[in-house]
Parts: structure tokens; C-alpha cells; sequence
């Protein structure tokens, strides 16, 4: 989906279920994080190509869960925009919601005509089936990836492509409930969501442009040295590092300004160390056992 979706649709969300609007902006700047994963000047062109992270990255329930330790909103924008791009097909390579677990397979168990491969010695855990090559040679640019063997089926995919009519119904729906949301009157005849945006603060506003702001700026970078295609301001790729230490420092600012709305949610999550120890090291564990119990120690094969 493209970024005017992913934004509007997390302002319909926050307007809508919440009806605050700092809650709303901090939704829509959530919903923007995923895609600074793209392939930008700061990620090495062959080992974007190779490994495919754009969708990847910062589109996993890791990602999720990191962002949910500074803002549960700001993490409900993140998984609205996973969410959206799950509905793409191959094409648009949809969404490896589990990454860096499902790497963990390298390979499909069969081929793209649903004959079984020869297994690998080294390799015991498999995805189901082959992504097929033909398929793949449609996929945008950015999201194709290099050499002739196809890889495992690694992503959740839809029906729909970026840019198309569910990407536009998803940006025009998501416009038009904040419209009703603020200008359909109730029985009474007032406007009482009209009303709490106009008597929200000014520095509200201020505080959340701000980090738009950050975040549009380190998108501008990127795309001054795109290597997927032309760069639209190629000629002033010069300008990328500063640039993006500027949306850096900006961003760091807004989490400054934030700093005790983020300070006591993150003290929330660590209200029980011990628990959030142990999470963290009996999840994987419980993993790596799981792998070799249903691998037989490494003796048969497991396909996920």
C-alpha cells in the first residue's frame, strides 16, 4: 500500500475508536514506520536484492512488539500497515509477518510444480513449497529478487496490488469515516467530535507534526539515492547524509517531547522483570527444542 493510505487509515482508526486526536496522530506515525526498511542508500543494494528485507524487516510481530514497550498506539499503526500490505499479492511480496524466524528455512521441500527436492544434509527445517520464478518476474523492481532459483514461500500474500482499486478504497473509505466521524451531526444537532478537535491544545498538533515531520524527512533521504530506480532527486544525493541525520536528530527530539508518555509505558512493561527475563529467554528456547523434537535431532525433516 502506498504511504497516503497507511496514514489515513491509522487517522480513521484513532478518530474513530478513540476519538482523541493525539491518539490518532500517534496511530498514523506508527503506521509510516515499516516502510523506512525500503532499499534506500544505507542498505547495501545486492544484499537487499538477495535477501529481500523490504516487507521483512520492520513488517514482524518483533517489530510489533518493540514499538509496543514505547507506545501500544504507535504499535497498532505499525500492525494496520502490516496489515494492509498482507492483502498484496506476489507482486507487491506481501508481508513476512514472523521474520527472523522464517528464516530459519532456506529452501522449499518442493519445487514449483509440486515435485520434492533432494534434501540437503545441512538442512532440516523447510518451507512447504517454492515461490514460482514466473510470478516473481511481475514483482515491483524493488521487490524482485536476484538470481534464477526462486525462494521459499517466506509471506503472507492477498489478492490485491499496491496502487489499485482496494489501495484507493482503503485511502478514500478511511477519508470518508473521518469526514462522517466529524461532520455528521448527532440527533441532537451538534457536532461533539467537531467540537473536541477544535478544543484539543495547539501543542498537540505541534508535538505530533513534528514527528511526521522527522519521519518524512528520513523517507526524503532515502529516496535521493534509491537504487530500484532512478532517483526522482538524484541530483542532490549529496545532500542524504545530512539530511538524514537531521530526521534523526528531529526524531529524537519528538521522543524527547514524548519522553514521560513513553517513560511510563515502557516502566509499565517492566513492572515484572522476572517475567519479562524469563520471556525472553524460555520463547526461544521453547523454540529451539520444538525444532529439534520435530527434526528428530536433526535426523528427519520438519516443513513449516
Amino acid at each position: 500500500m502506498d504511504l497516503p493510505t497507511h496514514v489515513v487509515s491509522g487517522l480513521a482508526v484513532g478518530f474513530v475508536l478513540f476519538g482523541r486526536p493525539e491518539i490518532a496522530f500517534i496511530i498514523a506515525l506508527g503506521a509510516l514506520l515499516p516502510d523506512l526498511d525500503r532499499e534506500y542508500w544505507f542498505i547495501p543494494q545486492k544484499k537487499y536484492s538477495d535477501e529481500q528485507r523490504h516487507r521483512a524487516l520492520f513488517h514482524n510481530v518483533v517489530m510489533l512488539a518493540l514499538v509496543y514497550a514505547v507506545s501500544p498506539f504507535l504499535s497498532l499503526g505499525v500492525f494496520i500497515h502490516m496489515l494492509e500490505d498482507s492483502f498484496t499479492t506476489v507482486k507487491d511480496r506481501g508481508v513476512e509477518w514472523f521474520y527472523p524466524f522464517t528464516r530459519l528455512a532456506k529452501r522449499g521441500r518442493y519445487d514449483v510444480n509440486g515435485n520434492p527436492r533432494p534434501l540437503d544434509p545441512d538442512e532440516h527445517v523447510y518451507f512447504y513449497q517454492e515461490d514460482p520464478a514466473g510470478l516473481i518476474r511481475f514483482a515491483e523492481p524493488d521487490l524482485r529478487q536476484t538470481g534464477p532459483d526462486p525462494v521459499p514461500w517466506r509471506r503472507v500474500y492477498g489478492f490485491a496490488l499496491n496502487s489499485n482499486l482496494l489501495d484507493r478504497g482503503f485511502l478514500l473509505g478511511s477519508a470518508l469515516m473521518i469526514l462522517i466521524w466529524l461532520f455528521v451531526p448527532t440527533m441532537s444537532g451538534t457536532f461533539p467530535n467537531l467540537g473536541s478537535i477544535l478544543s484539543t491544545p495547539s501543542r498537540v498538533y505541534q508535538v505530533w507534526t513534528i514527528g511526521l515531520i522527522a519521519i518524512g524527512i528520513l523517507f526524503l533521504a532515502g529516496e535521493l539515492d534509491r537504487k530500484d530506480q532512478k532517483p526522482k532527486l538524484g541530483g542532490l544525493n549529496f545532500l542524504k547524509i545530512p539530511i538524514f541525520v537531521f530526521g534523526l536528530a528531529l526524531l529524537a527530539y519528538w521522543v524527547l517531547l514524548n519522553g514521560a508518555t513513553f517513560g511510563s509505558n515502557v516502566q509499565s512493561v517492566f513492572t515484572q522483570p522476572l517475567a519479562l527475563v524469563a520471556a525472553i529467554v524460555l520463547l526461544p528456547l521453547l523454540a529451539f527444542i520444538l525444532i529439534r523434537w520435530k527434526t528428530k535431532r536433526g535426523t528427519s525433516t520438519a516443513i513449516i
